[in-house]
């Protein structure tokens, strides 16, 4: 009996990680695209140890960050939540992001300057993906997107699609639904271009471009999908 209890103890003792672990390199390979008229850029090998920050993203929970409301899905059809880790003793995060911010000349980003507490989004599908007709509501965010890809076996698969939307589309975009009701006819927007998912690799675009994860097919039923986002 004793034995069973320790092995017990045992796998319910946590992880542990040290703030090494969310290191990010200091060095990195950037390209620049023009596209859309401005620009999206993308930077590789973001972290020095993507595999123990993915490690521990999947120990964690899944929460809600909205309200259930009446007619949602969050929860039953999908699970969609966010997980925050402060990180901003790493200097390097603040040069990294004010590069990137006085690219698109955003001046004093609020609320938390170039070093904003880290945001990390999980999706889950618990039903199957319905497939074509829909994707995952287009909406649009801040004057500035930023999204680093943190699943080890996705490389070169769908990330994030941009979309041009209809006129009823357009009415779509500002209704905060992405979270709680994001299925998406997709009569109402037409996908311009998708950035691909690379693990450990950052991208950024101007927040006001139409645009969500692209959903394809049932691989997030498997596993969690991970990113790191931050809003300026």
């Amino acid at each position: 009996m004793k034995t069973i209890e320790l092995l017990l103890n045992l796998m319910k003792t946590p992880k542990f990680f040290d703030q090494k672990d969310f290191l990010m390199n200091d060095e990195w390979k950037v390209t620049i695209l023009p596209l859309f008229g401005s620009h999206v850029i993308f930077v590789d090998d973001i972290y020095k140890h993507p595999e123990r920050v993915h490690e521990w993203l999947d120990e964690a929970p899944i929460v809600s960050l909205k309200p259930p409301t009446a007619d949602g899905i969050n929860g039953k059809e999908f699970m969609d939540g966010q997980k925050y880790g402060d990180f901003r003793y790493d200097p390097t995060r603040t040069i990294l992001f004010k590069h990137i911010t006085d690219f698109y000349k955003i001046e004093d980003p609020e609320p938390y300057g170039t070093n904003p507490i880290s945001i990390y989004n999980q999706f889950r599908l618990i039903e199957p993906f319905g497939g074509e007709p829909y994707c995952w509501s287009p909406h649009v965010d801040n004057k500035l997107n930023v999204c680093i890809y943190l699943n080890p076996d996705e490389n070169y698969t769908p990330g994030t699609s941009f979309y041009d939307a209809t006129v009823d589309g357009a009415e779509m975009l500002h209704k905060d639904t992405e979270h709680v009701v994001p299925w998406k006819d997709e009569k109402y927007f037409v996908e311009k271009l998708c950035i691909l998912s690379k693990f450990n690799s950052l991208v950024a675009f101007p927040g006001q471009w139409p645009h969500g994860q692209t959903i394809v097919d049932n691989r997030w039923q498997h596993k969690t999908r991970f990113t790191e986002v931050s809003f300026f």
